[in-house]
């Protein structure tokens, strides 16, 4: 048998059950975080530089997973939908939606102005944001709108309805959208 008395004093100084209550308090348990603060800047910086996720991952030596979890880290879980922008495989522009309250949030994951969801502006209104879904469907007064929102399988010209459906793809560039909901409206 141990002596865990002796051990106590030898590994934390005392044997005080409240001492050692605090001690233990003051102890983070769980696994520690593979990448520190500024470990997680410089990989958003090295994203936006062009790396890709596979260089990023062997740069700071952890699994391509890892560095994912790290930049699609969600700015707070209080969102309604997220829409990443994307190009090819990269995600260009997060944009946090809260359509309840009608506020948006967005984090621009690329420096490519002619990529990013709204460009130079770094703080789009909810006005901006429902121009760039218009911009991204078919114009409301389009010929045969009626037999294309029957096609796509939508009630009626809802910008947010008709992008689900076509991924945010236009005929003009190689973007496209994914969507992410939650279930949270405080933004």
């Amino acid at each position: 048998m141990k002596d865990y008395q002796k051990l106590c004093l030898e590994l934390f100084g005392t044997d005080d059950e409240t001492e050692l209550r605090k001690i233990a308090g003051r102890l983070r348990g769980g696994r520690r975080k593979a990448l520190s603060e500024e470990d997680v800047e410089l990989a958003v910086k090295m994203q936006r530089d062009g790396k890709t996720t596979k260089e990023i991952a062997e740069h700071f030596g952890v699994s391509r997973q890892t560095i994912s979890k790290y930049l699609n880290k969600p700015l707070s879980d209080s969102y309604v939908m997220r829409l990443d922008f994307m190009f090819r495989q990269k995600v260009c522009t997060e944009i946090y939606a809260d359509f309840e309250h009608k506020k948006i949030k967005i984090i621009n994951r690329t420096d490519d102005i002619m990529k990013r969801a709204f460009g130079v502006n770094e703080n789009p209104t909810w006005e901006d944001f429902e121009s760039f879904m218009a911009e991204r469907c078919f114009p409301e007064s389009r010929a045969f709108k009626k037999t294309i929102l029957k096609r796509i399988g939508a009630d009626s010209y809802d910008p947010l309805q008709i992008l689900e459906q076509n991924k945010g793809r236009t005929a003009e560039d190689n973007q496209y959208i994914n969507f992410t909901k939650r279930r949270r409206f405080a933004f």
